[in-house]
């Protein structure tokens, strides 16, 4: 079995994998204050490895492990200044985790991870091009280019959520202004329905799903809201599409799971922004694997990168 870990802005999810099937997982927070003399990250390793400990008494050992996680570096096992993560410094979490538990690790870019479970276990089955974007706290893409996953030299290609989409937009938690994560993302979601609505009263509520509830009831700003995120992910797919030219484009993580409310205007949006030599050559779909599925079977696929 392999331990496959998937590491989001405030959640970390575990499970045991089986050749395509995960037998169990646990959940616990992205958190873990370090003491002052102890290195960044050590104390979420920590968590991990209680975590992982619990599942392999009740379940059986693991022989190696595989982390999607943010800014994860393949070719260092770090994690690289991830910024919607609590750490300023890099966080050599491969090694922590290896030396903690005692197998080896292999770790990557959460969504680079979550693509290989698209390609290998879900709607990517049969593509030798494929682009998965994962829809959370920030934008995430992985891509695949003819049959293998798209690295860089320094494992970091394929950043699409840190494209400009708004010259001088708004400021980004990289630094930078009017990266599309800003705009298409829980927070930009939240911010665009901020300078939309009259009343903010439902913005008391964490994520974006009071906003599709009252776009489901046909209050115009939440309405809005959705259609405006799918114009800001239309321009950023169509562009992705000019230089790459999948077979399909899957969309996953909680915005994505709001189905019609941002399905139906972005695949109007797309297919009237889409260089007219790619029509009907690139399928626009949801994921085919549950929310939590897809991270962690991409993570345990790491191991065999």
């Amino acid at each position: 079995m392999i331990l496959g870990i998937d590491i989001g802005g405030t959640s970390t999810k575990l499970g045991l994998v089986k050749g395509d099937r995960i037998l169990a997982t646990l959940r616990i927070p992205t958190a873990g204050e370090d003491a002052p003399e102890q290195p960044a990250g050590s104390a979420f390793a920590d968590a991990i490895a209680l975590a992982a400990q619990e599942l392999m008494q009740q379940h059986g050992p693991a022989h190696a492990i595989g982390v999607g996680v943010p800014n994860g570096n393949p070719f260092t096992g770090s994690i690289d200044r991830a910024p919607n993560l609590p750490w300023k410094s890099d966080v050599p979490l491969a090694r922590m985790l290896s030396d903690r538990l005692g197998m080896p690790c292999s770790l990557g870019n959460d969504a680079n991870a979550a693509a290989l479970g698209e390609w290998k276990y879900g709607a990517g089955i049969g593509c030798t091009d494929l682009l998965v974007v994962t829809l959370g706290t920030g934008l995430g893409s992985g891509f695949i280019i003819d049959g293998e996953l798209l690295l860089g030299p320094h494992g970091n290609a394929g950043e699409l959520g840190h494209t400009i989409a708004v010259m001088d937009g708004r400021l980004c938690t990289c630094g930078r202004r009017g990266c599309l994560e800003t705009y298409v993302s829980i927070r930009g979601m939240r911010e665009t329905y901020r300078d939309l609505a009259d009343d903010l009263s439902l913005l008391e509520q964490e994520g974006v799903r009071p906003i599709a509830e009252a776009a489901e009831r046909g209050e115009d700003a939440a309405v809005q809201t959705f259609k405006s995120t799918a114009r800001w992910l239309s321009l950023g797919l169509v562009n992705a599409v000019a230089f790459s030219v999948p077979q399909r484009i899957v969309l996953f993580g909680g915005i994505a799971r709001n189905g019609a409310l941002l399905m139906d205007p972005l695949k109007q949006y797309f297919e009237r922004d889409l260089f007219y030599i790619y029509h009907g050559q690139v399928e626009l779909l949801l994921s085919a694997l549950a929310e939590d599925d897809a991270g962690i079977l991409g993570a345990a696929a790491l191991t065999a990168q």
